[in-house]
């Protein structure tokens, strides 16, 4: 069985685009991913308090808050179990970086980055989840 992650992206295009992208480039190499969307943090913690899932992308800008606060709660094992989480943002610096790591993510990663980055992040943000249980 394939991966759970969870897209939390408000922006119905881009989850579109790149969870297909991201699922034939995986099944390309032999691996299943299956994303759980939300588009909304209150829509996140539903999908959180359901459960199943192995990591979570969080956007940092959401339209009803930051990202940055559900990677901390997530972390934090405040919703649900602890899994391992990376943001998604559209301006990646320095400071997202830290101000991810800071609230528990293993780090950041660019909507603008090329498939194979993105790819290679999530390819160790799943294996981390793997090595937690």
């Amino acid at each position: 069985m394939g991966k759970r992650i969870l897209l939390v992206e408000e922006d119905v295009g881009f989850r579109r685009v790149f969870t297909h992208a991201i699922r034939e480039a995986m099944v390309d190499e032999g691996l299943g991913v299956a994303f759980v969307e939300a588009g909304s943090l209150a829509e996140a913690h539903s999908r959180l308090r359901e459960g199943g899932l192995d990591a979570a992308l969080i956007d940092v800008t959401m339209p009803d808050g930051n990202g940055l606060g559900l990677v901390g709660e997530i972390h934090d094992g405040g919703v649900g179990s602890p899994i391992p989480t990376l943001v998604l943002t559209a301006s990646l610096d320095a400071s997202v970086a830290v101000e991810a790591l800071d609230a528990g993510a293993m780090g950041a990663l660019s909507k603008l980055a090329p498939m194979r980055e993105a790819m290679d992040s999530i390819r160790r943000l799943t294996d981390a989840g793997s090595s937690e249980e």
